[in-house]
């Protein structure tokens, strides 16, 4: 990890990988956690696979909506998927104010799962522009939602 470009939050799951995965790979379950409460999410498109679009939209408490459309970079079944939003699904170039890649991992563990999102970004200018944004809170609280519905579905 390059301390000026990239930022990392990591959780202990009490809930086996293969709990997350599916919390992963199903929309309907994705739109669950994928946004701090109570954002609510909405899935376009999930297929997790190398070069598969990942595209979601999150309507604020004041209505407002942004979204996001990425491409998944590589994806090994309850153990690693990166993704990054400099390309849209079928690697095409994406256009993004603040292009970022992430590397989840997901290691199983006695009692469940360590679960770390690594962000890396062009240089420390994204990256804390990406900070100031609220990464730190607002991806522990979605790993911690997606703790509580990998859990359920354990």
């Amino acid at each position: 990890m390059d301390n000026d470009k990239d930022l990392s939050v990591s959780h202990f799951i009490e809930a086996p990988c293969e709990a997350i995965w599916l919390a992963w790979e199903k929309p309907e379950h994705l739109a669950k956690w994928w946004a701090p409460s109570p954002i609510q999410t909405t899935v376009h498109q999930l297929n997790l696979h190398p070069g598969g679009a990942f595209n979601t939209s999150m309507r604020m408490e004041d209505g407002s909506e942004f979204g996001g459309e990425a491409c998944f970079l590589d994806v090994v079944k309850h153990e690693r998927i990166i993704w990054t939003s400099a390309l849209q699904g079928g690697w095409r170039p994406n256009k993004d104010d603040m292009p970022f890649t992430a590397i989840i991992t997901m290691e199983q563990r006695p009692g469940g799962t360590q679960y770390t999102a690594t962000v890396l970004h062009q240089n420390d200018e994204d990256r804390q522009k990406h900070a100031d944004m609220g990464f730190g809170d607002g991806w522990t609280l979605c790993i911690r939602q997606l703790g509580e519905l990998a859990q359920q579905l354990a």
